[in-house]
């Protein structure tokens, strides 16, 4: 991948061509194997994900970063297609989920040979040559990071020093992002380039700023406007992290994962946060240029490692 240039699964765009960005989606997913028999963790229709993804395209939407793995259903030509059809960047993940998703040769793969195939995955790629454009999500399914884990998160990093491009994490409800973040260190990761998802699952500001201080991304990325309460609290983490100078770190997305979350079954979908909640931010007290730092400038940035 070029300097100042992004994968996608149509292939590279300039990172200025990015625009207004959603840095941790699902279109098609299948986590249904841990979740039975909630079948609503089953995202495959293509044709849904086109008639959800519209509202987002009309408003501005530009670029979704899909971070289903290989263990989870990815499915990179069905994405290109997605993208055709609808005109989008699409920026597909490469990586492994957590624990109880991973199949059971990891247990015996060595750490170098899951780096390369993750490094094969952005620099050549798959399905005919469609190339990923960030590592994971890359995940904990505890508190802490499992010895399996922690070989797919050192194999995550390795491929990030390889390829330069960014890391995504997911890690729910819990500080383990620290403990992440100590894993990439000690493989020579630019912490910069790390982004540590899900993390208002965790609504500690301490913890927040604690990760920025590392370098991280802090993102937050269950914006689904599922109770005012949490879209409220939200907005006051987003909101005082902003007024402590820490807008450069931010990133913002819904994490659409599960058909209860589609418009189509009644929840909010891809675009909540290009209507709703940028609006609820812009009452909460922040600019345009602020608006325009939090989904265009801060995404370009993690995605292209340029300012």
């Amino acid at each position: 991948m070029t300097a100042m240039r992004v994968n996608t699964v149509l292939g590279e765009v300039a990172a200025d061509d990015l625009g207004w960005t959603l840095t941790h989606e699902h279109l098609l997913i299948d986590i249904y194997v841990r979740f039975q028999p909630h079948r609503e963790y089953m995202l495959f229709d293509v044709d849904l994900a086109c008639a959800e993804l519209a509202p987002f395209v009309a408003a501005g939407g530009s670029t979704l970063v899909e971070v289903t793995t290989n263990d989870i259903g990815r499915s990179p030509v069905r994405l290109a297609e997605i993208a055709r059809r609808v005109g989008l960047n699409i920026v597909m993940g490469t990586g492994r989920y957590r624990e109880p998703f991973y199949e059971r040769e990891l247990w015996e793969t060595p750490t170098q040979q899951i780096a390369d195939g993750l490094i094969r995955d952005i620099e050549v790629g798959t399905d005919g040559g469609i190339k990923a454009g960030i590592i994971g999500e890359i995940g904990v399914h505890e508190r802490h990071v499992s010895p399996v884990e922690e070989r797919v998160h050192r194999a995550a990093a390795r491929a990030q020093v390889r390829t330069g491009v960014a890391l995504t994490t997911h890690s729910i409800a819990s500080p383990v992002g620290l403990a992440q973040l100590d894993i990439f260190a000690e493989e020579g990761v630019d912490l910069r380039r790390v982004v540590i998802g899900h993390s208002d699952t965790y609504p500690d500001p301490d913890y927040h700023r604690a990760l920025i201080r590392r370098g991280a991304f802090v993102q937050f990325d269950t914006i689904r406007g599922a109770s005012e309460y949490e879209t409220a609290r939200t907005i006051g983490l987003i909101t005082g992290l902003v007024d402590d100078g820490h807008i450069e770190h931010i990133l913002l997305s819904q994490d659409v994962c599960a058909t209860a979350h589609l418009t189509a079954y009644g929840g909010t979908g891809y675009g909540f946060l290009i209507s709703t909640f940028s609006e609820r931010l812009r009452q909460g007290g922040l600019a345009q240029e602020q608006l325009d730092q939090l989904f265009v400038r801060n995404p370009k940035r993690m995605l292209s490692g340029s300012a």
